[in-house]
């Protein structure tokens, strides 16, 4: 077997090794402290009065409703700035602990040490996201057999029938259901792979730690409005939709800055709005162009680097 192959090989061995470094060292961090403060929340939700002013047969809706609204602000929340954070940290962390030369004086491609980064980052965002949902499902399920307990006997005391109160029960059955919810939660976690591949390309080639994070945020947010930039500069223009100037223009942006509104889905997806597995497929294919593209350009510039 000649070199290259035995070497080709080897690579998901090295860039798992890799993976499982980064994933260790984040776990040092304590990032776990964030499951018991959104732990503590929803427990505390639990005692907070929900719209006291409606009637038993709307108020269980939307005590579920802002549950999933408050759960899916959380992932919001940690996602930014854990993908922001943390990836950033990644290359200044390594070179002060003397781990990068470590590595790196090793047959291991820079390649295949940015992958293995980028591969720790994403488990462990994967894994805190996965528990905040599973907190939030079990909340929903509970709070919906509370509710559903509720509504029927106080209608029951009122004199409502079982089939006066089956539309009701159907109606909390319908807020506690989360399973559309889902993909917009998978939507969410793909953003933020693209989110921390863009943020590891920045760490590549500037100068500190909070550059890193302010570029990376800067992207994020011009991405989330990019639509909006554009028609405010076609509005101070004075032009009424857009030219093919400016369509040209924001093709162009679109290649170099994501558009992470397309994986803003999850708000949509609870209040109901159906989305397909087909428009799920289109968003992953999206998120695996840019992060390819994204660990390639990193790549170039970390080559470049002495270390």
């Amino acid at each position: 077997m000649s070199e290259g192959v035995r070497s080709l090989a080897c690579m998901p061995a090295r860039v798992f090794a890799l993976a499982g470094v980064t994933f260790t060292q984040l776990i040092r961090m304590r990032l776990f402290l964030v499951l018991a403060v959104f732990g503590i929340g929803f427990m505390g939700m639990q005692f907070l009065p929900y719209h006291g002013h409606l009637g038993v047969e709307t108020r269980g809706v939307y005590q579920l409703q802002l549950i999933k609204d408050v759960a899916l602000g959380c992932m919001q929340m940690f996602g930014l700035i854990f993908c922001v954070g943390a990836t950033a940290l990644l290359i200044p962390r390594d070179a002060e602990d003397r781990i990068l030369y470590t590595i790196l004086c090793k047959p291991v491609p820079r390649f295949e040490y940015l992958l293995g980064k980028l591969l720790g980052v994403w488990s462990i965002l994967l894994l805190m996201m996965l528990l905040m949902d599973g907190m939030m499902v079990l909340i929903l399920h509970l709070r919906e057999a509370s509710l559903t307990a509720e509504m029927v006997e106080v209608l029951g005391s009122q004199g409502a029938t079982a089939e006066q109160m089956q539309p009701y029960i159907d109606h909390i059955a319908e807020a506690s259901n989360s399973w559309n919810m889902q993909r917009g939660i998978i939507a969410m976690f793909l953003g933020y792979g693209v989110l921390t591949s863009v943020t590891l390309l920045f760490s590549t080639f500037t100068s500190g730690t909070i550059i890193s994070m302010i570029f990376g945020l800067g992207v994020y947010f011009v991405g989330m409005f990019r639509h909006q930039m554009f028609a405010g500069i076609n509005a101070g223009l004075g032009v009424e939709g857009s030219t093919e100037k400016m369509r040209f223009a924001e093709q162009i942006a679109s290649v170099i800055l994501p558009d992470f509104s397309i994986f803003n889905i999850a708000d949509t997806a609870s209040s109901g709005v159906a989305f397909t597995n087909g428009m799920l497929g289109y968003l992953v294919l999206i998120a695996l162009g840019y992060m390819l593209l994204h660990l390639l350009v990193s790549t170039l510039i970390f080559s470049r680097k002495e270390f």
